[in-house]
């Protein structure tokens, strides 16, 4: 109930104590989140003040009917709730309505826990009834003012505090990016020591899975759980190529919410190579765009899965793509590749395309 905020000009009545301040504090209606974002909020015996460099604004304790606290989650900080009474005159504030019964307090920089235990304290002395506290002559001119500041001053200072409040909102974001990386580290940290726990204390374990369990981390997102020399030859686990398809899935879950749009991939694909990047764009023959990298040795592949067939005297797409972990359609091209080069030979069959040893 955003409505019920109040200009102010942040100072205290006669008859007001101040109880405690916090800052880093930001405000929303009901769920929704405001252009106030940020700022340093006040407690009194009587009030709650809030301001920033470009807005001052209050809410009245006798409005609040209670609060309750929202602890901090994953994905948001943690909040003061207060529902509110619609029964008061409403007075010239920011918001002329609202369709909330409750206004939040997001504290982004802590102190919520201290805030909620006073803000119940004075909730129950209820002191705005004891004592009255009176407005000073400043205050009623400086909200004379502001309720009649229009025009084009009045659309300075609105985008001056659209300016204050982006200002706000980048640097919290890189700050909580800094927060998610530092914990990221530590869940890196946290997998090391299980998974030389679980190879100390279980033989039957071997490195490769492992460096499996490692990997589920990067699958995660988490920044450089598997590293090519603890990983050795699975470091690249698509045998050196991966479609755009499977690329465009592992980005978008390891991005979690900030998701990239197909067209986003490619567009960066094809700049890659220009760029020098160790990872290229390569069109299949079958016209499947595909992900490479620059250092891939095309005959040594070839000449390897060669010897993959004629181990096993014969082998299909399917069988070849399981045995070195990479996409059926990548693997139909690696055969039909080789078979192009003159070291395969293929039946098509009823049964399916299988290809042989180029005894020929």
């Amino acid at each position: 109930m955003a409505d019920r905020l109040a200009w102010t000009d942040g100072q205290l009545h006669v008859g007001e104590a101040l109880v405690t301040t916090q800052n880093g504090v930001s405000i929303n209606d009901g769920p929704e989140k405001t252009d106030y974002q940020k700022g340093s909020i006040e407690l009194t015996s009587h009030r709650i003040l809030w301001k920033d460099k470009s807005a001052q604004v209050e809410l009245t304790l006798s409005s609040v009917i209670c609060c309750e606290k929202k602890d901090a989650s994953i994905i948001s900080k943690a909040r003061l709730i207060c529902t509110l009474s619609r029964s008061q005159t409403k007075r010239p504030g920011p918001f002329a309505s609202s369709t909330h019964d409750e206004i939040q307090f997001e504290f982004r920089d802590g102190g919520c826990n201290e805030f909620f235990r006073l803000i119940q304290e004075e909730l129950a002395k209820k002191r705005w009834s004891v004592q009255p506290a009176k407005p000073t002559t400043t205050m009623n001119a400086a909200m004379s003012d502001r309720s009649h500041r229009t025009g084009i001053s009045g659309i300075e200072n609105h985008l001056q505090h659209q300016l204050n409040v982006q200002h706000q909102s980048i640097s919290g974001a890189f700050q909580d990016l800094n927060n998610l990386m530092q914990q990221a580290k530590d869940m890196v940290n946290i997998s090391k020591t299980i998974a030389n726990k679980i190879q100390e204390q279980r033989s039957d374990l071997t490195s490769d899975e492992t460096i499996r369990f490692r990997s589920y981390l990067l699958s995660l997102g988490i920044d450089n759980p598997v590293t090519k020399e603890s990983a050795g030859s699975q470091y690249h686990d698509t045998n050196g190529i991966m479609t755009l398809s499977d690329a465009f899935c592992r980005i978008n879950r390891a991005r979690g919410y900030e998701l990239i749009s197909p067209e986003d991939l490619l567009n960066a694909a094809v700049h890659m190579e220009q760029l020098n990047l160790p990872v290229r764009l390569r069109v299949l023959s079958s016209g499947i765009k595909s992900f490479e990298l620059t250092n891939h040795n095309e005959e040594k592949d070839l000449k390897e899965i060669t010897n993959q067939v004629e181990s096993a005297k014969s082998m299909s797409a399917d069988q070849l793509a399981n045995l070195i972990g990479i996409p059926v359609i990548v693997a139909r091209e690696r055969l039909i590749a080789a078979e192009t080069n003159g070291l395969l030979c293929r039946d098509d069959s009823i049964e399916g395309l299988r290809f042989y040893p180029n005894l020929f």
